[in-house]
């Protein structure tokens, strides 16, 4: 996992063309942006969509062949990080969806905040809970998840 500012996504990121163009991509999306899904390339789409945090959100997940890149454009999101050894398999991975399913045992290892400017990057394996609100104030959110091929970073 990694956080940071979306500011300094080079130093992640580096000078391939499917990472410039996703960026430069994110440039011209705003919270008019209409919900839905985009592609970029072969390698990179993203999804936009807004959503209304939660207090006891449900859905704690990992994919295998996607990475993603979640950044908030409005409103903000904690988001919780788990080791495999503190969550169980509630539904089996899912090839199609790129998507396996968890139920929350043990706390978790990380949590962050996500706000406008910031970003969060789960590769695979990284097992990661959205949708909660901050401070316990559930507020609408307008996201952005980027999903990228995980052979990018592998080969």
């Amino acid at each position: 996992m990694i956080y940071g500012n979306i500011a300094e996504w080079r130093y992640y990121f580096g000078k391939s063309e499917y990472f410039i163009a996703m960026f430069q991509e994110l440039s011209k999306i705003s919270i008019n942006t209409v919900n839905g899904e985009y592609r970029i390339n072969k390698h990179v789409y993203y999804k936009v969509m807004s959503y209304d945090t939660q207090l006891s959100p449900s859905i704690v997940e990992s994919h295998k062949k996607e990475v993603d890149v979640q950044i908030v454009l409005e409103g903000k999101e904690h988001i919780k990080v788990y080791e495999p050894d503190a969550v169980r398999i509630k539904v089996p991975y899912d090839d199609k969806n790129d998507c396996q399913f968890y139920t929350i045992e043990n706390k978790p290892n990380a949590e962050i905040e996500l706000v406008p400017g910031k970003m969060a990057v789960f590769f695979p394996n990284d097992i990661h809970a959205c949708q909660y609100a901050v401070n316990k104030e559930v507020e609408t959110i307008k996201k952005i998840v980027f999903k990228i091929n995980e052979e990018l970073f592998t080969h």
